[in-house]
Protein backbone atom coordinates (compact mmCIF):
# COMPACT_ATOMS: atom_id res chain seq x y z
CA UNK A 1 0.00 0.00 0.00
CA UNK A 2 1.31 3.72 -0.72
CA UNK A 3 1.86 6.28 1.90
CA UNK A 4 0.22 9.05 0.11
CA UNK A 5 1.41 12.58 1.62
CA UNK A 6 -0.94 15.57 0.61
CA UNK A 7 1.16 19.00 0.38
CA UNK A 8 -1.70 22.01 0.93
CA UNK A 9 -1.90 25.57 1.08
CA UNK A 10 -4.93 27.62 1.58
CA UNK A 11 -5.72 31.50 0.67
CA UNK A 12 -4.11 32.96 -2.17
CA UNK A 13 -1.18 32.42 -4.48
CA UNK A 14 0.91 36.07 -4.98
CA UNK A 15 3.94 37.31 -5.92
CA UNK A 16 5.59 36.85 -2.59
CA UNK A 17 4.33 33.12 -1.73
CA UNK A 18 5.08 32.30 -5.18
CA UNK A 19 8.83 32.62 -4.59
CA UNK A 20 8.31 29.51 -1.81
CA UNK A 21 6.05 27.43 -4.52
CA UNK A 22 8.95 27.50 -7.01
CA UNK A 23 11.49 26.69 -3.87
CA UNK A 24 9.43 23.55 -2.79
CA UNK A 25 7.76 22.73 -6.31
CA UNK A 26 9.69 23.63 -9.08
CA UNK A 27 13.10 21.67 -8.29
CA UNK A 28 14.22 18.32 -10.85
CA UNK A 29 15.74 16.45 -7.56
CA UNK A 30 12.41 16.61 -5.72
CA UNK A 31 10.75 13.91 -7.18
CA UNK A 32 9.27 10.71 -5.52
CA UNK A 33 11.58 7.71 -5.00
CA UNK A 34 9.76 5.12 -6.65
CA UNK A 35 8.29 6.28 -10.06
CA UNK A 36 10.64 9.47 -10.46
CA UNK A 37 7.91 11.71 -10.59
CA UNK A 38 7.72 15.04 -9.58
CA UNK A 39 6.09 16.30 -5.94
CA UNK A 40 2.72 17.88 -6.69
CA UNK A 41 0.63 19.73 -4.01
CA UNK A 42 -2.47 21.37 -3.70
CA UNK A 43 -3.96 25.21 -3.61
CA UNK A 44 -7.06 25.85 -2.15
CA UNK A 45 -7.48 29.13 -3.73
CA UNK A 46 -9.17 32.56 -2.61
CA UNK A 47 -10.16 35.14 -4.87
CA UNK A 48 -8.79 38.29 -3.48
CA UNK A 49 -4.97 39.35 -4.46
CA UNK A 50 -5.25 35.87 -6.46
CA UNK A 51 -2.18 36.11 -9.01
CA UNK A 52 -3.87 33.97 -12.04
CA UNK A 53 -0.09 33.96 -13.94
CA UNK A 54 1.17 32.00 -10.43
CA UNK A 55 -2.11 30.01 -10.88
CA UNK A 56 -1.31 28.85 -14.23
CA UNK A 57 2.34 28.06 -13.53
CA UNK A 58 1.69 26.24 -10.76
CA UNK A 59 -1.35 24.11 -12.82
CA UNK A 60 1.30 23.74 -15.67
CA UNK A 61 3.52 22.03 -12.88
CA UNK A 62 1.35 19.36 -12.41
CA UNK A 63 -0.02 20.79 -9.38
CA UNK A 64 -3.32 20.54 -8.35
CA UNK A 65 -5.89 24.21 -8.19
CA UNK A 66 -8.88 23.93 -5.88
CA UNK A 67 -11.92 26.48 -4.37
CA UNK A 68 -11.71 28.38 -1.22
CA UNK A 69 -14.59 30.58 -1.76
CA UNK A 70 -13.96 34.00 -3.78
CA UNK A 71 -14.69 36.56 -0.80
CA UNK A 72 -12.89 34.27 1.90
CA UNK A 73 -15.11 36.37 4.65
CA UNK A 74 -14.10 37.32 8.51
CA UNK A 75 -17.78 37.11 9.02
CA UNK A 76 -18.47 33.75 10.52
CA UNK A 77 -22.30 34.30 10.41
CA UNK A 78 -22.43 35.27 6.98
CA UNK A 79 -20.44 31.31 6.50
CA UNK A 80 -22.99 29.71 8.80
CA UNK A 81 -26.33 31.07 6.90
CA UNK A 82 -26.14 31.42 3.21
CA UNK A 83 -28.01 29.50 0.91
CA UNK A 84 -27.14 27.41 -1.59
CA UNK A 85 -27.47 29.71 -4.59
CA UNK A 86 -24.92 31.82 -2.61
CA UNK A 87 -22.48 29.13 -2.09
CA UNK A 88 -22.35 28.90 -5.68
CA UNK A 89 -21.26 32.55 -5.85
CA UNK A 90 -18.79 31.51 -4.08
CA UNK A 91 -17.85 28.89 -5.22
CA UNK A 92 -18.53 28.05 -8.93
CA UNK A 93 -18.06 31.57 -10.12
CA UNK A 94 -14.44 31.28 -8.68
CA UNK A 95 -14.75 28.31 -11.08
CA UNK A 96 -15.29 30.83 -14.07
CA UNK A 97 -12.58 32.96 -12.97
CA UNK A 98 -9.56 30.25 -12.93
CA UNK A 99 -10.70 29.24 -16.48
CA UNK A 100 -11.23 32.83 -17.62
CA UNK A 101 -8.15 34.83 -16.04
CA UNK A 102 -5.41 31.35 -15.30
CA UNK A 103 -6.55 29.18 -18.40
CA UNK A 104 -7.34 26.41 -15.68
CA UNK A 105 -9.57 23.92 -17.55
CA UNK A 106 -12.67 24.06 -15.59
CA UNK A 107 -12.63 20.31 -15.57
CA UNK A 108 -9.43 20.48 -13.88
CA UNK A 109 -11.01 21.97 -10.44
CA UNK A 110 -12.81 19.92 -8.87
CA UNK A 111 -12.41 20.26 -5.14
CA UNK A 112 -13.46 21.92 -2.33
CA UNK A 113 -11.87 23.41 1.32
CA UNK A 114 -14.55 25.56 2.85
CA UNK A 115 -12.90 29.44 4.25
CA UNK A 116 -12.12 29.20 8.22
CA UNK A 117 -13.35 25.22 7.63
CA UNK A 118 -17.29 26.60 7.47
CA UNK A 119 -19.19 24.27 5.17
CA UNK A 120 -22.30 25.47 5.50
CA UNK A 121 -23.89 22.59 6.52
CA UNK A 122 -26.46 20.78 3.81
CA UNK A 123 -26.85 24.58 1.76
CA UNK A 124 -23.16 24.33 1.25
CA UNK A 125 -22.95 20.65 0.79
CA UNK A 126 -26.17 20.54 -2.01
CA UNK A 127 -23.64 22.68 -4.00
CA UNK A 128 -20.95 20.28 -3.89
CA UNK A 129 -23.07 17.50 -4.57
CA UNK A 130 -24.35 19.21 -7.84
CA UNK A 131 -20.86 20.26 -9.19
CA UNK A 132 -17.37 19.15 -7.53
CA UNK A 133 -16.01 15.61 -6.73
CA UNK A 134 -14.78 16.63 -2.99
CA UNK A 135 -14.34 18.44 -0.17
CA UNK A 136 -12.04 18.81 2.40
CA UNK A 137 -13.13 20.74 5.12
CA UNK A 138 -14.86 18.42 7.52
CA UNK A 139 -12.33 18.09 10.60
CA UNK A 140 -12.23 14.14 11.99
CA UNK A 141 -11.56 14.65 15.38
CA UNK A 142 -9.25 11.50 17.25
CA UNK A 143 -7.67 10.63 20.48
CA UNK A 144 -4.04 10.43 20.63
CA UNK A 145 -3.35 6.29 19.47
CA UNK A 146 -6.73 6.27 17.17
CA UNK A 147 -6.25 5.28 13.84
CA UNK A 148 -6.84 8.38 11.23
CA UNK A 149 -9.77 8.55 9.01
CA UNK A 150 -9.31 7.57 5.23
CA UNK A 151 -11.25 9.52 1.97
CA UNK A 152 -14.57 8.28 2.05
CA UNK A 153 -17.59 9.01 -0.01
CA UNK A 154 -20.85 10.86 1.52
CA UNK A 155 -23.32 7.69 0.62
CA UNK A 156 -24.44 7.66 4.49
CA UNK A 157 -23.94 11.24 5.07
CA UNK A 158 -21.32 13.14 8.16
CA UNK A 159 -21.47 10.47 11.01
CA UNK A 160 -18.50 12.31 13.50
CA UNK A 161 -18.58 15.21 15.87
CA UNK A 162 -19.15 18.56 14.17
CA UNK A 163 -15.95 20.75 15.11
CA UNK A 164 -17.80 23.36 12.58
CA UNK A 165 -21.23 24.40 12.92
CA UNK A 166 -23.42 23.65 10.33
CA UNK A 167 -22.11 20.11 9.23
CA UNK A 168 -24.09 18.76 7.11
CA UNK A 169 -26.94 16.05 8.13
CA UNK A 170 -28.12 14.48 4.93
CA UNK A 171 -26.48 12.17 2.81
CA UNK A 172 -24.77 12.95 -0.55
CA UNK A 173 -24.07 9.40 -2.35
CA UNK A 174 -20.27 9.60 -4.24
CA UNK A 175 -19.48 12.79 -2.96
CA UNK A 176 -15.79 12.43 -1.71
CA UNK A 177 -14.64 13.71 1.65
CA UNK A 178 -11.05 14.21 2.33
CA UNK A 179 -10.69 14.12 5.91
CA UNK A 180 -9.24 16.85 8.11
CA UNK A 181 -7.42 14.04 10.73
CA UNK A 182 -6.21 16.22 13.21
CA UNK A 183 -2.30 16.31 14.41
CA UNK A 184 -0.98 16.64 17.88
CA UNK A 185 2.01 18.55 18.42
CA UNK A 186 3.79 17.10 21.37
CA UNK A 187 4.46 13.42 22.25
CA UNK A 188 3.05 14.13 25.91
CA UNK A 189 -0.47 14.82 26.95
CA UNK A 190 -1.93 17.89 27.67
CA UNK A 191 -1.94 19.79 24.53
CA UNK A 192 -4.54 19.67 21.95
CA UNK A 193 -4.99 18.53 18.74
CA UNK A 194 -5.72 20.95 15.60
CA UNK A 195 -6.64 20.25 11.78
CA UNK A 196 -4.70 22.16 10.13
CA UNK A 197 -0.96 21.61 10.52
CA UNK A 198 0.13 25.20 11.15
CA UNK A 199 -2.47 25.49 13.83
CA UNK A 200 -0.82 23.26 16.86
CA UNK A 201 0.37 25.09 20.08
CA UNK A 202 2.76 25.92 20.88
CA UNK A 203 4.42 26.79 17.44
CA UNK A 204 7.42 25.35 16.63
CA UNK A 205 10.47 27.63 16.54
CA UNK A 206 13.62 26.06 15.18
CA UNK A 207 14.06 23.70 12.17
CA UNK A 208 14.55 21.09 14.26
CA UNK A 209 11.31 21.14 16.25
CA UNK A 210 9.61 21.69 12.95
CA UNK A 211 10.80 18.45 11.28
CA UNK A 212 10.39 15.99 14.79
CA UNK A 213 6.43 17.73 14.60
CA UNK A 214 5.71 16.48 11.24
CA UNK A 215 7.62 13.50 11.64
CA UNK A 216 6.14 12.27 14.52
CA UNK A 217 2.69 12.94 13.30
CA UNK A 218 4.10 11.20 9.73
CA UNK A 219 4.67 8.49 11.73
CA UNK A 220 1.79 7.73 13.08
CA UNK A 221 0.09 7.16 9.88
CA UNK A 222 2.91 5.54 7.95
CA UNK A 223 3.18 2.62 10.93
CA UNK A 224 -0.58 1.77 11.50
CA UNK A 225 -3.18 1.86 9.13
CA UNK A 226 -1.69 4.15 6.13
CA UNK A 227 -4.18 6.59 5.60
CA UNK A 228 -3.16 9.59 3.56
CA UNK A 229 -0.89 12.40 5.47
CA UNK A 230 -2.57 15.60 5.56
CA UNK A 231 0.42 18.53 5.40
CA UNK A 232 -2.43 21.36 5.26
CA UNK A 233 -1.45 24.87 6.32
CA UNK A 234 -1.22 28.69 4.49
CA UNK A 235 2.34 29.59 3.63
CA UNK A 236 2.60 32.29 6.01
CA UNK A 237 3.34 29.63 8.59
CA UNK A 238 7.13 29.36 6.89
CA UNK A 239 7.84 32.74 6.20
CA UNK A 240 10.03 31.80 9.78
CA UNK A 241 13.18 30.59 8.47
CA UNK A 242 13.56 28.18 10.66
CA UNK A 243 10.35 26.45 10.11
CA UNK A 244 10.64 26.68 6.11
CA UNK A 245 14.18 25.15 6.87
CA UNK A 246 12.45 22.33 8.83
CA UNK A 247 9.47 21.73 6.51
CA UNK A 248 11.52 21.73 3.21
CA UNK A 249 14.34 19.11 5.28
CA UNK A 250 10.22 16.79 6.28
CA UNK A 251 9.67 17.10 2.49
CA UNK A 252 13.13 15.73 1.40
CA UNK A 253 13.47 12.82 4.22
CA UNK A 254 10.08 11.67 2.96
CA UNK A 255 11.75 11.14 -0.88
CA UNK A 256 14.09 9.01 0.66
CA UNK A 257 11.09 6.06 1.21
CA UNK A 258 10.33 3.27 -1.82
CA UNK A 259 7.22 3.55 -0.15
CA UNK A 260 6.02 7.23 0.00
CA UNK A 261 4.26 9.40 -2.75
CA UNK A 262 4.10 13.15 -2.41
CA UNK A 263 0.75 13.82 -4.78
CA UNK A 264 -2.32 16.01 -5.09
CA UNK A 265 -5.67 15.33 -3.17
CA UNK A 266 -7.24 14.29 -6.97
CA UNK A 267 -4.95 11.44 -7.04
CA UNK A 268 -5.29 10.41 -3.60
CA UNK A 269 -8.97 9.94 -4.53
CA UNK A 270 -8.03 8.66 -7.87
CA UNK A 271 -6.35 6.03 -5.93
CA UNK A 272 -8.90 5.01 -3.74
CA UNK A 273 -11.53 4.68 -6.85
CA UNK A 274 -8.95 2.15 -8.18
CA UNK A 275 -6.60 1.10 -5.48
CA UNK A 276 -3.80 -0.73 -6.82
CA UNK A 277 -0.36 -2.44 -4.78
CA UNK A 278 2.70 -0.56 -3.64
CA UNK A 279 4.72 -2.42 -6.80
CA UNK A 280 2.29 -1.65 -9.56
CA UNK A 281 1.87 1.86 -8.47
CA UNK A 282 5.34 2.18 -8.60
CA UNK A 283 5.08 1.77 -12.22
CA UNK A 284 2.96 4.36 -13.04
CA UNK A 285 3.65 6.84 -15.83
CA UNK A 286 4.34 10.32 -14.35
CA UNK A 287 1.17 12.73 -15.34
CA UNK A 288 0.40 16.25 -14.77
CA UNK A 289 3.19 18.18 -15.62
CA UNK A 290 3.95 19.92 -18.53
CA UNK A 291 7.72 20.25 -19.85
CA UNK A 292 6.70 20.86 -23.66
CA UNK A 293 7.87 24.71 -23.07
CA UNK A 294 4.63 25.56 -24.64
CA UNK A 295 2.74 28.14 -22.32
CA UNK A 296 -1.05 28.46 -21.47
CA UNK A 297 -0.45 32.12 -20.08
CA UNK A 298 2.00 33.65 -23.35
CA UNK A 299 1.51 36.93 -22.20
CA UNK A 300 0.10 37.62 -18.77
CA UNK A 301 -1.10 41.29 -17.84
CA UNK A 302 -1.22 43.42 -14.94
CA UNK A 303 -4.43 45.12 -14.63
CA UNK A 304 -5.31 48.09 -12.04
CA UNK A 305 -8.75 48.74 -10.36
CA UNK A 306 -8.98 51.80 -8.22
CA UNK A 307 -12.34 50.94 -7.00
CA UNK A 308 -13.24 47.47 -5.85
CA UNK A 309 -16.42 45.57 -4.44
CA UNK A 310 -13.84 44.88 -1.21
CA UNK A 311 -12.70 48.45 -0.42
CA UNK A 312 -9.51 49.99 -1.92
CA UNK A 313 -7.19 49.43 -5.04
CA UNK A 314 -6.32 46.12 -6.00
CA UNK A 315 -3.75 44.66 -8.71
CA UNK A 316 -4.65 41.66 -10.97
CA UNK A 317 -2.10 39.61 -13.23
CA UNK A 318 -4.16 37.61 -15.49
CA UNK A 319 -3.68 35.56 -18.82
CA UNK A 320 -6.39 37.14 -20.45
CA UNK A 321 -6.98 41.20 -21.38
CA UNK A 322 -7.71 42.86 -18.41
CA UNK A 323 -11.75 42.80 -17.34
CA UNK A 324 -13.16 46.25 -16.79
CA UNK A 325 -14.05 45.20 -13.04
CA UNK A 326 -12.42 43.77 -10.57
CA UNK A 327 -13.78 40.30 -10.52
CA UNK A 328 -15.80 39.39 -7.63
CA UNK A 329 -19.00 37.69 -6.09
CA UNK A 330 -21.72 37.89 -8.30
CA UNK A 331 -19.80 39.19 -11.40
CA UNK A 332 -16.68 36.47 -11.84
CA UNK A 333 -16.21 37.99 -15.03
CA UNK A 334 -15.31 41.68 -14.60
CA UNK A 335 -18.33 43.13 -16.53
Amino acid sequence: MPQFVMLTFDDAVTLLNMAFYRELLNISSRKNKQNGCRIAATFFVSGEYLDYEAVNQLHSWGNEIALHSISHRTDSSYWRTINSTQWEAEVLDQRDMLTAFANVPASDVIGFRGPFLFTGGDQGFRMLYKHLRYDSTLVHQRVRGERPFYPYTMDFGFRRSCNVWPCPADSYPGLWVLPLNVLFPKASEGYLPCAMADACLPLPHTATDTFNYLRSNFEEFYTTNRAPFPVFLHEAYLQLPERKEGYLRFVDWLLQKDDVYLVTASEVLRFMEDPEPLSDYGKRACTGRSDSGASTCPKPTTCSYMNTPPGGERYMRTCSMCPKNYPWVNNPLGN
